[in-house]
């Protein structure tokens, strides 16, 4: 069911998903994604290395800062090292509120195709991050894969939007629901 169709409309729509969605972020749906992300790392850097895990730590009560934390084997001993959520995870503001968007433009099966692959797709690319941030300090590849990826997350939520945009037309006088 497409409940707007005057692009000015959408853009108001857009606009107020993201405040919502934005704010419910600030609200601690941050921290369930942050579990999310973690849990599903966890997993997969688990079945390959034993001793190595990341931990989501707050390390502001004031403002509820949140950092990960990486514990593994650095040079045969075990150590510890930090890293910022900010730029890793706010990106998926970015990409929830034009999925929920998408339901109100689009018909429900091309909206909640365009979930499952969009999220999908984000979290893996999360994920591989996250288990390049694990092996930062014993390997050199892994190194610098992270460090190329670091400030990239913005990027590819931008081109999964610009994907739906080319594929569905959401912005086009006419939609083209499929």
């Amino acid at each position: 069911m497409v409940l707007f169709s005057s692009t000015r409309n959408k853009i108001i729509l857009l606009l107020l998903i993201s405040a919502l969605v934005f704010t419910a972020w600030q609200s601690g749906a941050e921290r369930v994604y942050a579990q999310v992300l973690i849990g599903t790392t966890n997993f997969f850097v688990g079945m390959a290395k034993e001793d190595t895990h990341i931990e989501l730590e707050n390390i502001n009560e004031n403002d509820k800062t949140y950092q990960y934390r990486v514990f593994t084997r650095i040079d045969g001993r075990k150590g510890n090292y930090p890293q910022e959520t900010g730029g890793v995870m706010q990106p998926f503001v970015i990409v929830l509120s034009w999925q929920i968007f998408l339901f109100f433009v689009l018909k429900r099966k091309p909206a909640l195709t365009s979930l499952v692959m969009n999220v999908g797709i984000f979290l893996l690319i999360q994920v591989v991050f996250l288990v390049f941030l694990t092996g930062y300090y014993n390997s050199g590849v892994q190194k610098y894969l992270y460090t190329m990826m670091l400030d990239s997350f913005y990027i590819f939520a931008l081109i999964l939007v610009i994907k739906d945009q080319m594929l569905y037309r959401v912005f086009s006088k006419k939609v083209a629901a499929k």
